[in-house]
């Protein structure tokens, strides 16, 4: 026997579509009555108490006509998953090589290549970051960093321990 995934829909009621967005409930019915065309099959209304449930697309497209603080967030929450998943699609295509197939985001037909990463071994940017880092923490040194860090820690630890004033720098020059 084999297992199999079942993925459910997830719905969002009114209260919940108005608690992401930062409005009122009544203001999520508001929209649907208004834009009922643009909103059309994005709902459904078959549950038992009556309340109508959102799919995720709904929740999406209703956030397009709210202008709060929280709808933004979530406008740009959904862009970055959005461009997320197509780039992780993109990749899972470019890992076939050779061979021909039908993308799934765009429905075209595509050949596939891998695309070896520009910081792996070998990659343009191999080791870049322990370059740009070793370059940074010289610049650090070279400005006194370590001994601003001195200087935080023991007045940290001073202040931690209630002790009075301790000149830092003749400790630190002994």
């Amino acid at each position: 026997m084999t297992s199999q995934i079942i993925t459910m829909p997830k719905f969002y009621s009114n209260r919940e579509v108005a608690e992401i967005l930062g409005i009122k409930p009544t203001t999520v019915r508001q929209i649907k009555s208004r834009k009922a065309e643009e909103l059309d099959g994005l709902w459904e209304n078959n549950n038992p108490d009556g309340e109508t449930v959102w799919t995720q697309e709904g929740l999406d497209k209703i956030s397009e006509f709210v202008n709060t603080d929280r709808a933004k967030e979530f406008r740009a929450g959904q862009l970055a998953r959005r461009t997320s998943e197509v780039i992780a699609v993109d990749r899972a295509e470019l890992n076939y090589s050779e061979v021909e197939q039908t993308s799934t985001r765009t429905g075209h037909e595509v050949n596939s290549y891998e695309v070896r990463s520009p910081i792996g071994e070998g990659g343009r940017y191999a080791g870049l970051t322990k370059r740009i880092g070793g370059a940074i923490a010289d610049q650090m040194i070279d400005n006194g960093a370590i001994e601003e860090i001195d200087n935080a820690v023991i007045d940290g630890l001073l202040r931690g321990l209630s002790i009075g004033d301790i000149n830092v720098k003749d400790l630190l020059s002994k």
